[in-house]
């Protein structure tokens, strides 16, 4: 896995926590980006990604506009807190897709976007980030 980036928006070793994600047998990670409600910051981008985009501008403008809407990842954490009688925390968010898994992991106000081919393996790629990133 070649990584394109270096941890900067996070409190976390992101590419740390990248790497364990990329660990998992048959888990191939399409793309990592950390953020948080104010920045984000491209780890990886696989070259399956890599190929769906211009440039690295088109790329850059499309994330952009799929950050805008990050701050939902916070605010759905702290809604099923609310809703659900002892969630014991809300640790990460999976989204399955055609073409991609796409995992939210939080820590504090911060995030890791890893995007997953659809036969990964998204519980165990999602338990070897936390533990990553508790164990920075």
């Amino acid at each position: 896995m070649n990584f394109t980036g270096t941890t900067a928006v996070v409190d976390f070793d992101a590419e740390a926590a990248l790497e364990a994600a990329a660990s998992v047998p048959d888990a191939e990670v399409l793309i990592g980006v950390e953020y948080n409600t104010e920045a984000f910051n491209i780890l990886y981008v696989s070259e399956t990604v890599d190929a769906l985009y211009r440039d690295r501008d088109q790329m850059e403008a499309h994330f952009d506009t799929i950050h805008s809407y990050v701050h939902l990842d916070f605010t759905e954490r702290e809604l099923f807190k609310d809703l659900f009688v002892d969630p014991d925390g809300v640790r990460a968010f999976v989204t399955y897709m055609g073409n991609m898994i796409a995992i939210r992991v939080l820590s504090g106000d911060d995030g890791l976007f890893i995007g997953l081919n659809p036969g990964s393996v998204a519980t165990e790629v999602v338990n070897r980030v936390e533990e990553a990133v508790e164990n920075q």
